[in-house]
């Protein structure tokens, strides 16, 4: 049985010899369930949280995917800079 609990986003694989990042990041995809679990209940615990840099990062992802169109594919890319999250529309195969 699959809970739909994590998102799992793949590196972009566009140049494998250069990149930075190789595995999956892994986000926890309720907010809500990850605050309750560490007892935050409110803004002003939240801010003062280590989480809330991850929290607010998976709460952008999980949005942002969801508006994705039909076959639409999501991955990140990370550079010296920082990460930036991709989208893209899968190609169909011709046979």
């Amino acid at each position: 049985m699959d809970l739909y609990l994590l998102r799992r986003l793949p590196p972009l694989e566009a140049n494998v010899g250069k990149r930075l990042v190789k595995s999956s990041k892994l986000y926890l995809r309720d907010s809500g369930l990850v605050h309750a679990l560490l007892g935050i209940q409110s803004l002003e615990d939240l801010l003062a949280h280590p989480v809330v840099g991850g929290s607010y990062e998976g709460f952008v992802v999980e949005n942002l995917v969801r508006v994705l169109p039909d076959g639409g594919e999501a991955f990140f890319y990370r550079t010296r800079a920082g990460a930036i999250w991709l989208a893209r529309k899968r190609r169909k195969i011709r046979s």
